[in-house]
């Protein structure tokens, strides 16, 4: 049976459903699975807990802890016996410690941790962030087997996380014949341009379980008197919720009967609790705060029209949009700002509208083009699921996880 590492900093994420569809993928193709990350997080209070359960992924992580000593006596005692263990692979210790910048004790805790996982067939690290020191182990011939790296979107803005610079962060992972998997054109474009061979670039989205996000027949096409707006996403400002509520004022000074909802929590969840009471939008707009896969669904299931919001934060924009596809998906048309990969999650015109990024009035009458024309709204409802069925579900992109994983293509 082939072994699959994943590699993930921190697990199970609330806000990354597309990890454990990740998994879960490797697990149903049958792999022998096990998810390698450096922080567990509660899985009781994971809205996946049920998947997690099911599949039992739990079972399957280790923690990426390299017992590294504090005291500076046991450390460099422990690292002189580790060296003396690893002795037989000087060669292999010789180049993963010329690769290093600095000299550091710690090292030979890491090159002696990797060591387990030397003739793992795959594997997959989640995030472009995430790949020291597996780059080096790869490129030092310490790991033997295909390294995959997908990336997501934060991880190719410079610096990373506001302090990680650019300083030929991805040259050891670009080298070879390593497999770095972009989630739309935009984003691959953005990897390009960070020095990855074109050869060694494929994309492949991050598709959507169309099982669980699916129509409600007897909901898909909702025709009422209040027309039910609904945003997902963290209340961060790269997200544009700011936007919505600010359209959703103007819609209703041009008579409308509105409720928005708004999914999510961050570091902006204040600032848009005061610009909803500045508006005097309260009982007209709501900040939901977290909610789980079922609750966001029942969502989308009693809304009208789904608002993607993100626009550029800095240097960055929104490589994908998830929500997209589980709003389609549920039977919403989808308005959206032409901002990073968003547009290639949308057919204009057929299931939503794109329109010029942060452009408030092209929004705006975006969502009363909608509001106005409720056959309009209809047909698009009809056509989202078809285009997300045919595109991004699970079982789509499955097969083309499933190529990779068997080295079929």
């Amino acid at each position: 049976m082939k072994t699959i590492i994943f590699k993930i900093q921190e697990f199970p994420h609330l806000s990354e459903t597309f990890i454990i569809s990740q998994v879960i993928i490797a697990i149903k193709i049958g792999l022998s699975v096990n998810l390698l990350v450096k922080k567990k997080l509660d899985i009781d209070s994971s809205s996946h807990r049920d998947l997690i359960e099911q599949y039992k992924i739990e079972q399957k992580i280790i923690l990426e802890d390299y017992k590294i000593p504090a005291n500076k006596f046991l450390k460099t005692l422990n690292a002189s016996w580790l060296f003396l263990k690893n002795i037989n692979r000087l060669s292999e210790l010789r180049k993963f410690y010329l690769k290093k910048k600095k000299f550091s004790l710690s090292w030979i805790f890491e090159y002696d941790f990797y060591q387990k996982f030397k003739y793992a067939d795959i594997i997959h690290v989640q995030y472009g962030t995430n790949i020291h020191p597996v780059d080096i182990l790869k490129t030092s011939g310490s790991i033997k087997g295909k390294l995959i790296v997908s990336f997501h979107g934060h991880d190719v803005f410079f610096p990373i996380n506001g302090y990680i610079p650019n300083n030929g962060y991805y040259n050891n992972l670009f080298k070879g014949d390593n497999l770095i998997v972009a989630n739309t054109p935009y984003l691959a474009n953005m990897i390009k341009e960070l020095g990855c061979p074109e050869e060694n670039l494929r994309v492949i989205p991050v598709g959507v379980d169309t099982e669980f996000f699916s129509t409600n027949h007897n909901n898909i096409f909702k025709q009422g008197k209040v027309i039910q707006l609904l945003s997902v996403g963290r209340l961060e400002e790269i997200k544009g919720h700011h936007l919505g509520i600010k359209a959703v004022d103007e819609l209703i000074k041009r008579g409308y009967n509105i409720c928005y909802n708004i999914i999510g929590y961050g570091t902006q969840y204040g600032a848009l609790e005061k610009l909803i009471s500045s508006l005097s939008l309260k009982g007209k707009v709501h900040l939901l705060g977290s909610r789980s896969q079922q609750e966001i669904r029942e969502q989308y299931w009693i809304s009208d029209i789904f608002l993607m919001t993100s626009i550029p934060f800095g240097e960055m924009r929104e490589s994908q949009g998830i929500v997209s596809l589980e709003a389609q998906a549920s039977g919403l048309p989808v308005v959206a700002f032409d901002s990073g990969g968003v547009k290639n999650t949308i057919q204009n015109h057929n299931t939503g509208f794109v329109c010029e990024e942060s452009n408030l009035n092209e929004y705006i009458d975006a969502v009363e083009k909608l509001i106005l024309n409720p056959n309009l709204r209809k047909r698009m409802s009809q056509e989202a699921p078809k285009f997300i069925e045919t595109n991004f579900s699970l079982i789509e992109i499955s097969k083309r996880w499933k190529n990779i994983y068997l080295n079929q293509n």
